[in-house]
Formats: structure tokens, sequence, C-alpha cells
């Protein structure tokens, strides 16, 4: 005689219930990785402003000296990458004098501010700052390198785990 089965059975119950737990574990681990990029973009996206900004910065100090030369003066902007931060004390800046043919125009005052902006919104944050000669009219052309601490997940005494935003300011 031909039994019919009316139900399912126990080891179909099971294998669905591991199935969907596997998939569940998945999507957890799924999320947990999105927050932790998401934390990463928004720190690379802190850079990207505080580097405009320390670029708009740089930019209105030229702005005083872009007519100079037709009158016979020969002061130029000042160098930013002279300003650089106290290896003890990174809350604080140190600006080296300028090349005498530069003028020191709020050059202290603005690297301290936009220092102080860097740390209060990276994690460890510091900076380099390098500068080279620039084709136009003896201005200077920056290369400026943010680094911060960005561990999330990981162990954090390991520097391997320190992110970068590099950009040229001209």
């Amino acid at each position: 005689m031909k039994r019919r089965q009316r139900g399912i059975s126990l080891i179909e119950v099971m294998v669905s219930l591991v199935i969907l737990a596997l998939g569940l574990l998945g999507l957890a681990g799924l999320h947990s990785r999105s927050l932790i990029m998401g934390q990463s973009s928004y720190y690379r996206g802190i850079a990207a402003d505080l580097s405009a900004d320390l670029a708009d910065r740089i930019r209105a100090s030229r702005t005083p000296y872009l007519g100079s030369g037709t009158d016979g003066s020969t002061a130029l902007p000042p160098d930013f990458a002279l300003c650089k931060q106290n290896i003890t004390d990174q809350d604080s800046v140190n600006c080296g004098m300028q090349d005498p043919t530069r003028q020191a125009y709020l050059v202290g005052s603005e690297m301290t501010e936009w220092n102080a902006a860097l740390r209060s919104q990276l994690p460890g944050a510091r900076y380099a700052l390098a500068s080279a000669n620039s084709q136009s009219a003896g201005f200077l052309r920056y290369t400026l390198t943010i680094t911060w601490i960005d561990d999330r997940g990981k162990a954090s005494d390991s520097a391997d785990y320190n992110s970068s935003y590099t950009t040229v300011i001209e």
C-alpha cells in the first residue's frame, strides 16, 4: 500500500534552518563591514574638506601678492611648508623663519587654527606639507599629506592601520 507524505520531515526543517542561519550570519557580517567602511569614508571626506580648507587659506594669503613685481617689489607670499606639526605636542605648530624674499603674512595663526581643526576632527591626525617652486610668479606648489588612525575592528596599537589623503595645492 502506498503511503502519502503529509508534512515535512525533521531533517528538511533542520537543513532549511541551517541555510537560513548561514544567510543571516552573512548578512550580519556584511552589515558590520559596511559600518566600518562607512566610518573610513567619513574620515576620508573630512580629510578632503580640511585639505580644501588649507588650499583656500594658502590661496587667500597669495591675494595681496598677485600684483607684486610690477612696481619693482620682490615680496612673495609666505611659505606654509615651513610650519611643521610639533612632534611631542601635535596640537601645536612650529613655523620656521620665512625666506627674506617672502612675507610671513598670517602664516602662524592660519596654520595653528587649521591644525586645531585637523586634530579635533580626525583621530591621531598628522600632516606633512612640502613645497616646490611653481611656474607662476614665484608662488609655491604644495603637496599636502594628511594621515590619521583608522583602526576600526583592528588592533589599535599597530601603526599599519593609518589612512592617508594626499592632494596638490597650486
